[in-house]
């Protein structure tokens, strides 16, 4: 079958698409003959596109379901395609071997000692990666003499170190220095050398803590190779014994240079660091703490630990009380102090912390939790009632009257809700959040006239519209089918194959409401109009066929 050629495309596209086609050449993946004279592809641009070409000795066609490509336009990925086709055409068949596939380790085996030495050192002098693998293999057996501490010593400044802002590519290679660092200092350890293994990993550790704030480690894979150091950094320190007192100064300087990561905790260092060592941590840290360290959250933080480690509750009650203006640290401070078996303070610290931050869910459930347990519904209900005036939510309302069916109030406590969303709905800091959750509670309970009124009065949602017109189907048909087909429209205009599949569904709830309700021609009119004016969107048709609308 005749191949079409560049002129095809730029005939087929324009001048303007072919041109932006040529900057997508490495945007094509996946491209694959399925059959003669039909090519398909994935472009990736703002979203993947799928493509498929088709040609013939007279004709070229493409089709790409891209918002301008699904209006039948011969669009710039599927110039893209077309060009990569051709140019790899001219090498062979897309797809076709290109020869007998070569036996690497055969020919590898057949080369002498000298041969292999001097291809690998050839392959290092061009690959950095390979260099820097080969080196440090090479610091760990040192020519079988034992490893060489101090290369590996100079090979982690040189890896770790940064100089500017690394990328996703770049940071990619920067955790596979950080694997092999790790995979060296496994074997160290595993050999027994635990005193090295404590200061290379604590080294590399800081190299990393220093670098990562310019790098887009989005991926995650430095953090991940680095857990290895983390846990051999602390396994080294409960071998090797070191000072108690000098790790404490490492430990609290390396927490204080306050890196994104690594975090290290001192629970896993209560060990080595022992009596003498968290007394001495202790001491430092409340110098640092009155000295009026500017980032007091870490030390706050880092008083948390030291008493959790420690199992002191009076300390971790002082170190969480610094801060009271969230609801969280009351709730903190309740758990510890229940966790110790003082239930009668607990109870104190969260009843002052609800009346502070009644808007905190979770201090509303310990306390809820506490005085239903205790038998105490009316105090339990009150917290409740409080916690949905401040929240003014779907959960708040469920959770407020389990509590008020627990002390016998059901009926006037539902009442008192609406009319509190309602009163809310008024005021226009609270309208929007008022009048979504009245309307949700409403469909909820089955209000479905109460719900249509609060939707006009007050605006609703896409979903909440639609769960509307569902329940008003056959009461309410005219008004139903206009809100099918005006989200159906909204979501056609997005062009995405996601949209035309949620705007079928749509279209195919109205057809049925038409047809249940004798609304036949008014549904047909309609749909005709909205097929015209988008008829050139294929795979908007597609899922119409899909739905039996066509």
């Amino acid at each position: 079958m005749s191949i079409f050629t560049e002129q095809d495309l730029l005939d087929a596209a324009g001048s303007k698409s072919f041109e932006r086609g040529e900057g997508y050449l490495d945007a094509v993946a996946n491209l694959t003959e399925d059959g003669p004279g039909v090519i398909t592809a994935v472009v990736y641009g703002n979203d993947t596109y799928d493509v498929v070409l088709e040609y013939g000795p007279d004709d070229l066609t493409g089709e790409c379901d891209c918002p301008y490509g699904d209006q039948g336009y011969f669009c710039k990925h599927c110039v893209a395609v077309g060009l990569v086709f051709l140019r790899t055409a001219e090498a062979g068949p897309v797809g076709e071997p290109q020869g007998a596939a070569i036996d690497l380790r055969a020919y590898l085996a057949s080369l002498d000692h000298g041969e292999l030495v001097d291809l690998l050192d050839e392959a290092a002098g061009s690959d950095p990666d390979l260099r820097r693998r080969l080196h440090l293999r090479a610091a760990r057996t040192d020519a079988g003499a034992g490893p060489d501490i101090a290369a590996i010593r100079e090979h982690l400044g040189r890896s770790l170190r940064t100089y500017g802002y690394l990328d996703r590519h770049g940071a990619h290679t920067y955790a596979g220095a950080v694997a092999d660092i790790a995979e060296t200092l496994g074997e160290l350890s595993a050999a027994g050398h635990h005193v090295a293994v404590m200061d290379l990993a604590g080294r590399a550790l800081a190299l990393i803590g220093a670098a990562i704030e310019a790098i887009d480690d989005s991926d995650g894979g430095i953090t991940e190779e680095g857990e290895a150091l983390v846990e051999l950094h602390a396994e080294a320190c409960a071998t090797a014994s070191p000072d108690p007192v000098e790790l404490a100064d490492w430990l609290l300087a390396f927490q204080l240079a306050n890196h994104n990561w690594p975090e290290l905790a001192i629970q896993d260092y209560t060990q080595p660091l022992g009596d003498a060592g968290i007394a001495h941590y202790a001491a430092r840290l409340r110098e640092a703490g009155s000295a009026g360290n500017r980032d007091g959250w870490l030390i706050q933080h880092l008083r948390e630990d030291l008493a959790e480690a420690q199992e002191d509750t009076d300390a971790l009650v002082e170190a969480l009380a610094t801060d009271l203006t969230h609801g969280y640290a009351y709730l903190r401070i309740a758990d510890a102090l229940t966790e110790a078996g003082r239930e009668d303070e607990a109870l104190t610290w969260a009843e002052r912390g609800a009346a502070e931050h009644p808007e905190e869910p979770r201090l509303a459930d310990y306390l809820t939790h506490r005085y239903t347990t205790a038998g105490r519904y009316a105090d339990a209900l009150k917290v409740r009632w409080d916690q949905f005036r401040h929240r003014l939510s779907v959960p708040a309302h469920h959770q407020l009257l389990e509590a008020a069916a627990a002390a016998g109030e059901a009926d006037h406590y539902r009442a008192q809700a609406l009319q509190a969303l309602r009163d809310a709905a008024e005021q226009p800091q609270t309208r929007a959040r008022a009048a979504q959750a009245l309307i949700d509670i409403l469909l909820t309970e089955d209000r479905f006239t109460e719900a249509w009124h609060a939707a006009e009065t007050l605006g609703a949602t896409r979903t909440q519209w639609l769960h509307l017109a569902d329940a008003n189907q056959t009461t309410r048909p005219d008004d139903a089918l206009k809100i099918y087909l005006r989200e159906a429209t909204a979501l056609i205009k997005t062009t995405t194959k996601h949209a035309y599949a949620q705007a079928a569904d749509l279209l195919s709830r109205a057809r049925n409401t038409a047809q249940a309700t004798n609304r036949d021609p008014i549904w047909q009119a309609e749909f005709t109009t909205l097929r015209t004016t988008h008829h050139r969107k294929r795979n908007l048709t597609t899922e119409l066929a899909r739905r039996g609308l066509i």
